[in-house]
């Protein structure tokens, strides 16, 4: 079963910064095809739980009190791209925003939660490795295959009729259109000689009526059809 790469706090576990997590339930509907590999690059580069929070500041990842925490995140990264090596992974889930995982925003480094586009350091190793990266923000069915519908299921044989409109007082009736012989129930001509119902014919004027399936017209008088009656 294909592996993905999937950011520790979607997983369920307790990594952020403030030793909270960021709960995706998709991650379940993923654990059908896929085996999830949780990974935590600040923790893994060694930040502790829970750790002040960073930003990017000119190439550099700080803390707002001005701590320098870069080592740390690259060192996190590298063992990102490692770790898809191992396991042949090509699919990264990460979580976004983050100073180390945001793959579409990323915090300005201003510290007051103002969000810009940009990537963090782990998504960016990531993507120069060739590994596709996905935010947890972006739509991501497409990942899960559709589950096909069980062979051998029945068609109801029951179909439902259409309720009639009541007719309002002083409203006209629609104008409906005829239906055609065979909607009506009429049967074809040769249906009703196979199976042996009177065919009606006309012979002279007059009516004769067979009850045989390709049968002759009976006579209605012994001469013959085609004499004259003398004058």
């Amino acid at each position: 079963m294909e592996k993905i790469l999937v950011s520790a706090c979607l997983c369920g576990q307790k990594t952020r910064f403030d030793g909270k997590d960021n709960p995706f339930p998709f991650i379940e509907r993923l654990k059908r095809h896929y085996d999830i590999v949780p990974f935590c690059p600040e923790v893994e580069g060694g930040l502790p739980i829970p750790r002040e929070a960073c930003e990017i500041v000119n190439n550099a990842v700080l803390t707002e009190s001005g701590k320098d925490c870069t080592k740390q995140y690259i060192e996190g990264a590298k063992k990102a791209v490692s770790l898809c090596h191992f396991f042949g992974i090509k699919i990264a889930i990460l979580k976004d925003r983050s100073p180390s995982c945001g793959s579409r925003t990323i915090h300005d480094g201003s510290f007051k939660n103002n969000m810009i586009e940009g990537l963090g350091l782990t998504a960016r190793a990531l993507i120069a490795d060739g590994i596709k990266v996905y935010a947890d923000t972006d739509a991501l069915d497409f990942l899960v295959p559709e589950e096909k519908k069980k062979k051998g299921m029945q068609k109801s044989k029951h179909v439902a009729k259409r309720p009639f409109a009541k007719k309002e007082e002083g409203e006209k009736k629609p104008f409906k259109k005829a239906k055609s012989p065979a909607k009506r129930g009429f049967k074809k001509k040769e249906d009703s000689f196979k199976e042996g119902k009177p065919a009606r014919k006309s012979f002279g004027g007059k009516k004769a009526f067979s009850k045989k399936p390709y049968g002759k017209p009976r006579r209605t008088s012994n001469k013959p059809f085609n004499q004259k009656t003398p004058k």
